[in-house]
C-alpha cells in the first residue's frame, strides 16, 4: 500500500484514499446521535474529518498520533474542506514496516540539499583556528548518531524552521550570518562566533521528539529547555575530551549558548554580556524570524505584494510579496550547497573525511 492520497491534494467533491497520522480524535454529540471529529495530517498539511457511522465503536480502535488508512470523499463544510470517512484502520508498526513507509512523508522536511548544507557546515569548521573549539566540534560530531540526529531534527515545534532538516538549516544560515558580521566588524572573535552560531540550538537534538510524527516536546526539553540541554551536552564532551574545564575560551562560548535568546522572558537563563553574544541573539533572531515570514509568502497570491492573516505571535499582519521568483531563489540555493570546488553536493553525507582527522 502505498501513502495515497496527500491533505495538500484533497479537493471537495473527490474521493480520499490514503494513510494519515491522527493528530486529534475528539467524540462529540451532534444532532442525530455521536459523532468522531478527527484532525488529520502529513507531510503537507492537516484535514478535518469526521466518522458519523458508528462513531463510539470507531473511536475504540485508535488512538490520537497513531496512522490510520482512510477512504471517504472530500465535502464542504463552513466553507472549509472536510473528509467525510466511510473507512478508517488502524495501521500496527509492523504494517508501517511492511509497507516500507517513509516518515517523511507524514513530517515537513526542509526543501534544502542536507548533504549539501553539511558541506557548508564543514567549510566554516575547517576555518576555525582555535584549538579548544575545534576539539570540542571534533567532538561532538563524531558519532554518526550525533550526526544523524543534527541533520534530521527540527528547529521549533510550529514557529521557525519546524520541520525535518531545520535545525541544520538554521545553524547554516546563523554561521553564515556570522561569516559576514565578522567580516564587517573583524575585531570580533570570529572562532568563537562561529562555533555558538554552529552548536547555539544543539539541545534541540534532545528538546524535541521527531524519529516518528507529529514533533513534540520530549520530557527533558519540556523540563530543561534546549539552552540548558546544548550547555550540558557540550560540557559533557570537553570533560570526556579532557579539555581545560576551566578555560575562558569554553566560558565565553558557553555564554553565548545561555543567552542566545536574548531577554529572560524569551528564555534567555542570562542577558548577553559580550558583543559576540548580542550579535549571536540579533542572528539568531534574524534568520528565525525570515524563516517564519517565508512561510507564509505561500499564502500570497502572484508574485507582487499582498497582506498575510493575522499573525497572532506577533501581534500583526505582515505585507510580503508572493512566491512567483520560487524558481530563481531555488537556483540560488542549488547554487550555494555545491563546495568550494563547483562539486554537486550530492555525496556521501561525512562530516569529517580522512583528512580533517588530524
Amino acid at each position: 500500500m502505498k501513502k495515497g492520497s496527500m491533505v495538500a491534494d484533497i479537493k471537495q467533491g473527490q474521493p480520499v484514499d490514503g494513510i494519515f497520522v491522527v493528530m486529534s480524535k475528539r467524540l462529540n454529540e451532534g444532532k442525530n446521535g455521536p459523532y468522531l471529529a478527527l484532525r488529520l495530517m502529513d507531510r503537507t498539511g492537516e484535514i478535518e474529518g469526521r466518522i458519523w457511522e458508528n462513531a463510539q465503536d470507531a473511536d475504540n480502535t485508535f488512538e490520537q498520533k497513531d496512522f490510520v488508512y482512510i477512504k471517504g470523499d472530500a465535502l464542504s463544510w463552513q466553507g472549509l474542506t472536510q473528509v467525510k470517512i466511510s473507512e478508517i484502520t488502524r495501521l500496527t508498526d509492523e504494517d508501517l514496516a511492511d509497507k516500507d513507509m517513509d516518515m517523511t512523508l507524514f513530517m515537513p522536511a526542509t526543501t534544502k540539499n542536507r548533504q549539501g548544507l553539511w558541506l557548508n557546515l564543514l567549510k566554516f569548521i575547517k576555518n576555525i583556528k582555535t584549538p579548544l573549539y575545534k576539539s570540542l566540534l571534533s567532538g561532538l560530531f563524531h558519532d554518526k548518531q550525533t550526526i544523524n540526529a543534527f541533520a534530521d531534527a527540527p528547529a521549533a515545534k510550529n514557529l521557525h524552521h519546524a520541520y525535518l532538516g531545520g535545525l541544520l538549516e538554521h545553524c547554516v544560515s546563523v554561521a553564515r550570518l556570522a561569516d559576514v558580521v565578522s567580516n564587517l566588524y573583524p575585531h570580533l572573535n570570529r572562532d568563537l562566533l562561529i562555533t555558538a552560531a554552529i552548536l547555539h540550538d544543539i539541545g534541540k537534538i534532545d528538546e524535541f521528539t521527531f524519529a516518528s510524527p507529529p514533533i513534540d516536546y520530549s520530557s527533558k526539553g519540556r523540563l530543561l529547555g534546549h539552552s540548558m540541554l546544548g550547555l550540558a551536552t557540550i560540557n559533557k564532551v570537553t570533560a570526556e575530551l579532557g579539555l581545560d574545564e576551566d578555560a575562558q575560551e569554553l566560558m565565553t562560548l558557553q555564554h553565548l549558548i545561555l543567552s542566545h535568546h536574548g531577554q529572560r522572558e524569551f528564555g534567555a537563563p542570562i542577558l548577553p554580556m559580550m558583543e559576540e553574544a548580542i550579535v549571536l541573539h540579533m542572528i539568531d533572531d534574524l534568520d528565525a524570524k525570515l524563516n517564519y515570514l517565508g512561510s507564509l509568502k505561500s499564502g500570497i497570491n502572484g508574485a507582487g505584494y499582498g497582506w498575510t492573516e493575522y499573525q497572532r505571535p506577533y501581534g500583526r499582519y505582515f505585507y510580503l510579496r508572493g512566491e512567483g521568483n520560487a524558481e530563481g531563489t531555488a537556483a540560488k540555493d542549488a547554487a550555494v550547497q555545491k563546495n568550494e570546488e563547483g562539486k554537486d553536493a550530492s555525496v556521501q553525507m561525512s562530516l569529517w573525511p580522512a583528512e580533517d582527522n588530524e
